[in-house]
């Protein structure tokens, strides 16, 4: 992987032969889809939109021709489903066949006609849900009258019997064989990789944003096989479209409804669908038909709310037995973000009086069995990539219940969601923090990977709470899973510059280096950090604080291609971690995957000037006050431009980062809104204001 956005996409401007890796040649070079014609009155806002011409009519071999992955595979799955039907029936009928056998290939190859023709092979026909009776009856009737006349010309024949139960047979296998392939798509990664395939209109960052987004996730369903430029007319971008022989065109989001429609009315005669990304507002409401009132066209639309609640169950204001905390490697936070979120929530909860039990994992826990008002809980699990984190939460909510703790219970992690129902059935309230997409993860093999899945199943059906801690993560689980979750933000501390001393063994000085934390994982493109720094040549050097738990391999080309001055000294935390980020000159955050990321948002606190990676989830989290980045080559240049910024202008930015800060992330804030979903709000613990992304 040269950089986050991967398969070519690069924010350098290069010719559009050079954006090749991974992505097929168009043909077609950048530009936008306007709908209309480009022209003088189309450019006016106030002029009436130019007439389209009506889709030229395909011929019969064009609509019948197999042009996509997914065709031949349902060609392949039918020819054999209707052989399989073909030598039942002549087992159940116990009769001598009469027929030929060029009759079974010629039922066979007609089972593929008729079902392309009546609808079995739409994209539609692979989607869970999709009403598919009347199509998958016209193929088995069609098929059926082929078969009374293979019967009609073969005498004596097998009979009207056997006619009738092919056409039923062949019927009931279309019909269960979408069911089938719609429920396991990813199933078929492996025998064909891209099974489905999607093309993108435009090369803005934005779509490159929403591209790097669809192929971050390892074993995706699906190819993004190139662009179609902006600026053509719907007819010629529709002819351009089917030319790559996909299922679907993802567009931006700035097109006008007129112009979508007119794309959406050229690409339905090639069944290639129309996807935009969600705006604000979109998942609200939809259109649920389209109707008249007095002759005068009305649009009906319906609420969109999810079908399960965020919140299913009364707080029980319990106060006195306390909370559990399950999930997390323990506290002292000296990991990562769910230990910084349970040290920091379960602080706060013990000074206002509440019982706070925090359970950790034996080779992470400092043996205390108190700190700073919880009760410290260590128990062993065992210490692999898959195991450790589940296991551990297995075994604490199996001592939890035996020994009659608490019957509030804060869970972290989706992957812990196999405890939950476990949890529930024991009679305790659990809010579940699903965390970030974390099957995203390249670390994840397809164990992995499933897992998470289930996770997110079941978490969405079985948590007394469900939260998240993003708005794209909420809007994520809103569209995947119907349901709704509440979006508290992680907390970030507010620290003053220069707050702390730096470490006395490292060679740096104030302002002059840029800092890097994260843990050395593909997701979080530590090489990318070191690669970019080395070739900006800049006059910051670079901190890169974090290591690799599972690849030692990658750590290992880190620091082989890290410039000589740059300085990696492995995890560090508490006083360590305060003084390199309170005198930091910038802060650079490379992660892709997540929701609200602890360091970002604690560097934001401390008043740094941030270089973000350009992802929706970054730019929710660091809204307008960061800079962000694509690529090695922007990060090169930022890195550049950091350098050379100081006085009134440093001081600016760095002002208003700490303001977005205190204004978005408070961790006083945050855990008073767990405060409310684990006991419910008081009169005398008002909830405070919360300011979402």
């Amino acid at each position: 992987m040269t950089g986050p956005l991967k398969d070519g996409w690069s924010d350098v401007d290069l010719p559009a032969g050079d954006r090749s890796t991974g992505l097929e040649a168009t043909g077609v070079h950048a530009g936008a889809c306007n709908g209309d014609d480009a022209g003088a009155d189309s450019a006016r806002p106030d002029a009436p939109p130019a007439a389209e011409p009506a889709p030229a009519p395909r011929s019969v071999a064009a609509r019948l021709a197999l042009r996509r992955r997914s065709d031949w595979l349902l060609a392949a799955v039918d020819v054999t489903s209707t052989v399989v039907v073909l030598l039942a029936v002549q087992d159940m009928l116990h009769r001598a066949m009469t027929l030929s056998r060029a009759w079974y290939a010629v039922l066979a190859v007609a089972v593929v006609l008729a079902g392309r023709s009546a609808g079995l092979y739409r994209r539609a026909a692979l989607r869970p849900g999709t009403p598919l009776a009347s199509q998958a009856a016209l193929t088995g009737a069609a098929t059926g009258a082929l078969a009374l006349l293979a019967v009609a010309v073969s005498p004596p024949g097998p009979g009207l019997a056997w006619a009738a139960l092919v056409a039923l047979g062949v019927g009931t296998a279309g019909l269960a064989s979408r069911a089938a392939l719609a429920r396991a798509r990813r199933a078929l990664v492996p025998f064909g990789r891209g099974l489905e395939r999607y093309a993108v209109l435009g090369d803005s960052p934005q779509m490159r944003r929403l591209a790097a987004d669809l192929t971050r996730a390892a074993a995706a369903p699906f190819t993004l096989v190139g662009t179609v430029p902006e600026g053509l007319g719907a007819a010629d971008c529709a002819s351009a479209v089917a030319r790559l022989r996909v299922d679907g065109l993802l567009v931006p989001a700035h097109l006008r409804p007129l112009e979508v429609a007119a794309l959406a009315r050229e690409l339905a005669g090639f069944d290639v669908d129309v996807l935009m990304a969600p705006r604000p507002g979109d998942l609200d409401a939809q259109v649920t038909a389209a109707t008249h009132l007095q002759g005068v066209p009305l649009l009906r639309l319906g609420g969109a709310a999810p079908r399960r609640r965020a919140i299913r169950g009364k707080a029980r204001a319990d106060r006195g037995r306390g909370v559990a905390i399950l999930g997390t490697r323990g506290v002292p936070a000296a990991y990562g973000g769910f230990e910084t979120f349970a040290e920091q929530l379960g602080t706060r909860l013990a000074a206002a009086g509440t019982p706070v039990t925090v359970y950790c994992r034996s080779h992470f826990a400092t043996g205390a069995t108190e700190y700073a008002g919880m009760r410290l809980v260590t128990l062993p699990t065992l210490r692999h990539k898959y195991l450790d984190t589940v296991v551990h939460t297995a075994v604490s909510a199996a001592h939890l219940v035996a020994t009659g703790g608490p019957r509030v219970v804060l869970v972290c992690n989706a992957a812990n969601a196999p405890v939950v129902p476990l949890l529930r059935l024991a009679g305790r309230r659990v809010v579940l923090n699903v965390d970030g997409l974390e099957w995203r993860r390249g670390k994840w093999g397809v164990l992995g990977r499933s897992w998470y899945r289930m996770g997110e199943w079941l978490a969405v059906r079985t948590a007394s709470v469900l939260v998240t801690d993003a708005e794209e993560v909420r809007t994520y689980y809103r569209v995947r899973h119907d349901s709704d979750s509440v979006m508290v933000p992680y907390g970030a501390a507010q620290l003053p510059r220069g707050a702390g001393d730096l470490p006395g063994d490292l060679p740096v000085v104030t302002d002059g280096y840029a800092l890097y934390v994260s843990r050395f994982e593909r997701e979080n493109n530590p090489e990318l950090v070191a690669r970019a720094h080395a070739a900006a040549d800049c006059s910051l050097g670079l901190v890169m604080l974090g290591q690799a738990a599972y690849d030692r391999a990658l750590e290992a080309r880190v620091r082989a291609v890290a410039a000589p001055g740059a300085v990696l000294p492995g995890a560090r935390y508490g006083a360590d971690y305060t003084g390199l980020l309170t005198h930091a000159g910038v802060y650079v955050h490379a992660t892709e995957v997540g929701g609200t990321h602890p360091a970002l948002i604690e560097a934001m606190g401390a008043g740094n000037l941030c270089l973000v990676l350009d992802t929706p989830e970054n730019r929710e989290v660091a809204g307008d006050v960061a800079w962000y980045f694509h690529d090695e080559a922007s990060l090169a240049g930022l890195l550049r431009r950091a350098g050379m910024l100081g006085g009134d202008a440093l001081t600016a930015v760095r002002a208003a980062t700490t303001a977005s800060a205190a204004a978005r992330y408070s961790w006083d804030a945050v855990a008073q809104r767990y405060d409310a979903l684990l006991f419910g709000a008081s009169s005398h613990q008002p909830l405070a204001p919360m300011v979402r992304s």
